[in-house]
């Protein structure tokens, strides 16, 4: 499958939806123009193999002439960082053990939750009533990896860059991809800031952050400097659970590391799933209006922002209210001085609207799943419980997505970029993967203009496998 790439609906490399599967010893050729530029990257569709290493960039330039290049963005050096993970096992018994529910991924995490370590944390009454509510342990990610790849490699050197040394004062430009099959990665780097200059492909205006979590399938492309000579700075990719990472060395010289991310405060993470779950199992949102990855519930387990020991509380006046009632109380960004990147910091640099003649369908999806059983569907119905949806060539489908469940799920649209209505108006940012934060809504929008079967599906890997997909059948 070609990731972000638009072409002709036979070319998309999804098996028994657009294409029979190449047989072992079979060749088949894929044919489509290039009309399009930016970060992207390819990988088999077929059962398991992105796991096992099937994927690469796909990078496309822009024409000299393009009218979009931007000085002192698009002819800086720029280089491709593809990060994924490697595991020992079979993916096969991974998505085996998925299903059985067992604790392996957490011993090997050291993340289990037990009685002895609960009471170690203060955390008692915490465990009895996630027990109570008969709720699984708290974890942000399901498996457990040997090792975290950049360019296939765990730990390596980028010295040269444009077919020069790389020396103090010198820009790079990353051309990200995100090609785990189920791992988000934290990306920091030692030399300063990163400057966000596009995502999925799509330019968008230059946003400086300290941090960014790239979500499974995503790209983005960054800018970052050297700031001094005989220094190569460290780039580290982090696991999300913070238990694997990988590091790419910039420049030349002495390693000046970055920190690494603390571990999570995993009984922090149970008290707030208990606060949030309802005795009939549903969810309570608590009056947050959560979108666009600004909330992020996990920051109660971020000891760089929420800090080591127990919670401040925090003075309103004689309100004496606390965290539990502050509508911010879990944006990263209104907590702690550490800037971390989200959807509505991104902006187009151009108009992305879409044409005003033609006719809106409005579909609704509500992101379902059953951790135990490990079952993820969409309005509690997987793909082989579904009808194809029918979509008229012309008609802009325009998709609400409400995250029901307690996993973060990257929600990807094969053969089209979709605006992303985050309150930037006309320059809403064009994306093809959104991230979509547990009880988080938001919509998208797009010109079905290409006729076939087109499939959209939670990219990791192990929760499409279980059914977290639908098919958009675009058509006269």
């Amino acid at each position: 499958h070609w990731h972000g790439i638009f072409l002709p609906n036979k070319e998309d490399g999804v098996p028994w939806l657009t294409q029979k599967p190449i047989a072992p010893g079979t060749t088949f050729t894929y044919r489509f123009p290039i009309i399009q530029h930016g970060t992207h990257w390819y990988h088999s569709h077929s059962g398991l193999q992105e796991q096992i290493g099937m994927y690469g960039s796909f990078i496309m330039h822009k024409r000299d002439d393009d009218q979009t290049f931007r000085k002192g963005i698009d002819d800086i050096p720029a280089v491709p960082v593809i990060i994924s993970e490697w595991t020992n096992l079979d993916p096969d018994n991974i998505n085996r053990m998925l299903h059985n529910a067992n604790d392996w991924a957490a011993i090997k995490k050291n993340a289990t939750q037990s009685y002895a370590e609960a009471i170690r944390a203060g955390h008692f009454k915490t465990k009895l009533t996630n027990e109570w509510k008969r709720m699984l342990a708290m974890d942000v990610s399901d498996v457990y990896y040997d090792k975290i790849l950049i360019n296939g490699i765990h730990n390596s050197q980028l010295g040269m860059a444009g077919g020069k040394m790389l020396k103090g004062g010198d820009k790079v430009k990353l051309r990200i991809s995100n090609a785990g099959a189920s791992s988000y990665f934290w990306l920091t780097y030692a030399g300063g800031k990163i400057t966000v200059v596009a995502n999925d492909g799509n330019d968008v205006v230059p946003v400086e952050v300290d941090r960014l979590i790239i979500a499974v399938s995503e790209t983005y492309d960054i800018v970052v400097n050297i700031p001094a000579d005989s220094t190569a700075f460290e780039l580290l990719a982090t696991t999300e659970d913070r238990t694997q990472s990988a590091s790419l060395f910039i420049g030349n010289g002495i390693k000046q590391l970055t920190s690494p991310l603390p571990r999570l405060k995993y009984f922090e993470g149970m008290k707030m799933m208990n606060d949030m779950m309802k005795m009939n199992g549903d969810l309570d949102d608590m009056g947050m209006n959560m979108s666009l990855n600004q909330m992020d519930m996990n920051v109660v387990m971020y000891p760089e922002i929420t800090g080591d020991g127990k919670k401040k509380q925090v003075d309103h006046g004689q309100h004496g209210m606390d965290m539990k009632h502050d509508s911010n109380r879990y944006n990263a960004n209104a907590l702690g001085s550490i800037v971390t990147l989200n959807y509505a910091m991104l902006q187009s640099p151009h108009s992305t609207m879409l044409p005003k003649e033609a006719p809106v369908k409005d579909l609704k999806f509500t992101l379902t799943g059953n951790m135990n059983r490990y079952v993820w569907s969409m309005d509690n119905r997987i793909l082989s419980e579904t009808d194809k949806i029918p979509v008229k060539r012309g008609e802009i489908l325009r998709i609400t997505l409400f995250n029901n469940s307690m996993m973060r799920h990257p929600m990807h649209l094969h053969g089209f970029d979709f605006r992303v209505l985050n309150g930037k108006g006309e320059n809403a940012p064009l994306k093809n993967v959104l991230d979509i934060m547990p009880m988080e809504t938001d919509t998208i929008e797009f010109l079905a203009n290409e006729e076939g079967d087109w499939f959209f599906h939670c990219h990791i890997l192990y929760h499409m496998m279980s059914g977290m997909n639908r098919v958009f059948a675009v058509g006269d």
